[in-house]
């Protein structure tokens, strides 16, 4: 191979192309894909700048940082606009877009060492809020503080305590009703002071701000950018003093008719050290606190038809998972409603459910199962998926009402010995089943049962809207008391889903039934500590299709 050769490779692999991962250009708060004017935006990519990290100093960000520049042209055509760029990265590049572009739809391009990159579309709407979270990610609890606690120098926590970081001693608390908070992030909208460090002051008005926490939407007392930092947002609210109680209370901003990220903040009783969930201990909640991930055993033995006459199909299944902090609460940050609350996630058709486990652990091959009319020597047996072991075993008329069943392990690779039971509910019915042929949202959906053996009763509303490569899943979990055996859901609660028909690629659907969770499963990991909670739960109702009009 000649020397000039060598050189023409060497130049190839130096000033590779950048290139931008499709739909990766984001509000670097709330991780949403809208941007703003004056929003600090990040990029993810391969050959978008060096190998090692580089940074610059602000508050004037230059156009070209360490031979990387970015720039956004109007799909209409016109001149190209240059961002600021704040840190450079070959994964990732960082940035704040001038408060000068107009709203419309933009190519964005990378250039690195004099190499550029294929377009890649995205919005700019006027405002499109990101909300900071604890995670840094977008999701999960907000990074907000309280003004009257410590000086401002506090976190919003599930729990109390303290740490030190940046030179400064932080208190951790719960918001308490009453109190003042503060949410930061980007993407409040265009304010050209701001860009070279300055600020233009409140813009609530401008801009229509309101906070919403939980059922509650709230005037802040400030919704502006931050003196000395480009890009960043405050928005100043008042938490009223009939705030409700809830560990996972969740917070939006709507600006300019866009909303934010969805995140939420723990709202502790005043006097209160913590906040109360019925799900969450005090542990867990620390534990959450603490960002660390948390593992449960999550096993089920079920019947369910599509109604009193219908055909039972039963199934026994579970798995034990490892979730981190944030998937592990995403399920319960929504609107609550007196025993029901609401789930609302969007993802790509062919994605998981941001709340997914991160991975399921092994305990074995085999998890012995007794109990009713399971044959001697029955096991769950674990079949193998990308993220680890699920454990099945068809019932095969095993299950027998009233009956105790004991599901056990001796251990496996990332899971020790274990022992869970449940008594099965001595009957169910669901007395006006059906009768409830769709969901009319304008009025309340009445539920009706009878039965023995069991203490809770679960209820399901289901809308699952289905748009090009995007699923939207709205998902009503009521857990109510058996008795007095029935149970309504108000208007208010419906009205948060979708319209959807019966059957299709858009759907909805009901569920109702008998909820029997076992007692608490003790077990311990192979590598040390016990698992954070499980157990055999059981189940036994209906479920079935119908319309959400």
């Amino acid at each position: 191979m000649t020397k000039s050769v060598l050189l023409l490779l060497s130049a190839g692999a130096i000033f590779a192309q950048p290139a931008i991962t499709p739909g990766r250009i984001l509000n670097t708060s709330g991780d949403q894909q809208k941007l703003a004017p004056g929003v600090v935006w990040v990029i993810y990519g391969s050959g978008l700048g060096p190998a090692a990290l580089t940074t610059a100093t602000g508050p004037n960000y230059p156009d070209a940082l360490a031979g990387t520049s970015v720039s956004f042209t109007a799909a209409a055509g016109g001149a190209a606009i240059t961002a600021r760029v704040w840190y450079t990265l070959s994964t990732q590049v960082g940035g704040l877009l001038p408060s000068t572009i107009a709203p419309g739809t933009y190519n964005v391009r990378v250039t690195y060492n004099q190499q550029t990159s294929a377009p890649q579309s995205v919005t700019i709407v006027a405002r499109s809020m990101g909300i900071a979270t604890s995670n840094g990610l977008g999701d999960g609890p907000s990074q907000a503080t309280i003004s009257s606690v410590n000086g401002g120098l506090s976190l919003v926590r599930y729990t109390s305590g303290g740490v030190d970081f940046g030179g400064y001693h932080w208190i951790l608390t719960p918001a308490h009703p009453g109190d003042d908070i503060v949410l930061w992030g980007t993407g409040g909208g265009a304010d050209l002071a701001n860009d070279t460090g300055g600020s233009s002051g409140d813009q609530t008005a401008a801009g229509n701000f309101k906070v919403l926490v939980g059922t509650q939407q709230i005037t802040p007392g400030y919704a502006g950018t931050v003196p000395g930092y480009p890009g960043l947002w405050q928005i100043n609210f008042h938490l009223p003093s009939d705030a409700q109680l809830d560990c996972f209370a969740p917070v939006q901003v709507s600006a300019g008719g866009e909303l934010s990220n969805l995140t939420s903040i723990a709202i502790a009783a005043e006097g209160q050290s913590a906040c109360v969930d019925k799900f969450f201990s005090l542990a867990l909640l620390t534990k959450l606190d603490a960002q660390m991930d948390i593992v449960t055993g999550n096993f089920a033995l079920a019947r369910i038809s599509s109604g009193p006459t219908g055909t039972p199909q039963d199934s026994l299944s579970g798995f034990f998972s490892q979730s981190n902090s944030t998937q592990f609460v995403l399920t319960r940050i929504g609107v609550k409603f007196n025993g029901c609350e609401i789930y609302d996630r969007t993802f790509a058709t062919n994605g998981t459910d941001p709340a997914s486990p991160k991975a399921l652990l092994d305990a074995g091959s085999r998890l012995p199962f007794s109990g009713g009319n399971f044959a001697a020597g029955s096991a769950m047996t674990a079949t193998t998926t990308p993220s680890g072991p699920v454990y099945l075993l068809s019932p095969a008329s095993g299950i027998v009402p009233g009956a105790t069943y004991t599901l056990s392990g001796t251990g496996g690779a990332m899971v020790g010995p274990f022992t869970a039971t449940a008594i099965y509910p001595a009957s169910f019915q669901g007395t006006n089943w059906d009768s409830i042929t769709f969901v009319d949202r304008t009025k309340p959906l009445t539920f009706t049962w009878t039965g023995a053996g069991f203490d809770q009763v679960y209820i399901q509303v289901n809308s699952i809207t289905t748009s090009g490569t995007s699923r939207r899943i709205v998902t009503m979990n009521c857990y109510v008391p058996a008795a007095p055996g029935s149970y309504t859901i108000p208007p208010a609660a419906l009205a948060y889903l979708p319209p959807v028909p019966a059957t299709g690629q858009s759907f909805g659907g009901i569920a109702l039934e008998a909820y029997t969770p076992g007692p608490q499963m003790t077990a311990s990991l192979v590598a040390g500590g016990p698992i954070d909670g499980g157990g055999l739960t059981i189940d036994t109702g209906y479920s079935k299709n119908v319309a959400v009009q």
